[in-house]
């Protein structure tokens, strides 16, 4: 067979065929991820400071300046450190503890992935990286170029009200607006690892990113897994078995917890009645709606939006 000689690797065409479509991938989900900024500002602790139990739609980002305390995220303890920055993605259930003296400088964000793929998907993120003085300095610029982006209040249930989630970054000039987006990238990057996930091969092998953005474009309506399985060219078990071991998870569950999701962020971020949560979200029944609702939230739709305000 004919080979090509790559870094001094020898790669069967076929190889270096998939390498290129795989990286191809990789360079397009970078491109198309829109990064908006929604909040930003430094803050210090006078006393310790809980929050217990914090859900966002947004994603978080700190950089510890001064002091210690600690996150909860599931099962793991982070424990926080100067000099350090740690990653919360959006929809992630986490319990902060800031102990007196502790300061930080906060960066609330969201990402629209219009290919249907999450960043927190096709990356292996890690929640605490070492910063350095590159980093401080990012924080420092991006904050003076955006000033005025502090949240009203800094605790949780407070803050996570529709009228200031809802509010989006305004920015005076071009110039202003791409250096907020390019700092915002360069921060995120921090929290890749080197060894991407195995799950971009196998999107790259089954095509599957082509489902999820179907998924994503569709939640309002109903979505059968013989009709995904066609997309993908597949028989119904063959597509079932691939989905599941690419994402962890059978069509049906990624269905329901895409689903789960969007109400999530309409329950947080509008006015909407939950009878019209449940028909843009396409849950069948107001009954069934609010059992698998609690079943994957532990809150009742009900009471989901009153504790996150």
């Amino acid at each position: 067979m004919i080979q090509y000689q790559y870094k001094n690797a020898n790669f069967e065409k076929s190889e270096f065929k998939y390498l290129i479509q795989k990286y191809m991938i990789l360079e397009q989900v970078g491109e198309t991820l829109i990064f908006h900024l929604r909040n930003i500002a430094q803050l210090c602790f006078e006393q310790d400071s809980d929050y217990g139990d914090i859900i966002s739609p947004f994603s978080r980002m700190y950089f510890i300046t001064k002091g210690r305390g600690y996150l909860i995220i599931g099962n793991q303890k982070i424990i926080l450190e100067a000099g350090k920055l740690y990653i919360i993605p959006g929809f992630t259930s986490c319990t902060y503890h800031f102990g007196a003296g502790l300061c930080h400088y906060y960066i609330h964000f969201s990402i629209d992935q219009p290919n249907g793929l999450s960043a927190y998907t096709i990356y292996n993120i890690n929640n605490q990286v070492d910063s350095g003085e590159l980093e401080r300095s990012l924080f420092e610029r991006i904050l003076k170029i955006n000033p005025d982006m502090k949240l009203p209040h800094h605790h949780p249930n407070i803050y996570q009200n529709k009228e200031w989630m809802n509010k989006k970054a305004t920015f005076t000039t071009a110039a202003q607006h791409l250096e907020t987006i390019g700092i915002l990238k360069q921060l995120f990057s921090r929290f890749l690892e080197p060894v991407q996930s195995n799950v971009i091969s196998s999107l790259v092998k089954y095509n599957i990113q082509h489902i999820l953005l179907y998924i994503r474009n569709n939640l309002d309506q109903d979505i059968s897994i013989d009709h995904l399985a066609g997309i993908a060219c597949l028989s119904k078990d063959h597509f079932s078995r691939n989905f599941k071991k690419i994402l962890g998870m059978a069509p049906c569950e990624y269905i329901i917890r895409q689903r789960i999701e969007k109400a999530q962020f309409l329950l947080l971020t509008t006015d909407l009645t939950q009878e019209q949560i449940i028909g843009k979200a396409n849950f069948k029944s107001e009954s069934y709606f609010c059992r698998i609702f609690k079943k994957y939230t532990a809150y009742t739709p009900t009471n989901y939006r009153n504790q996150r305000g």
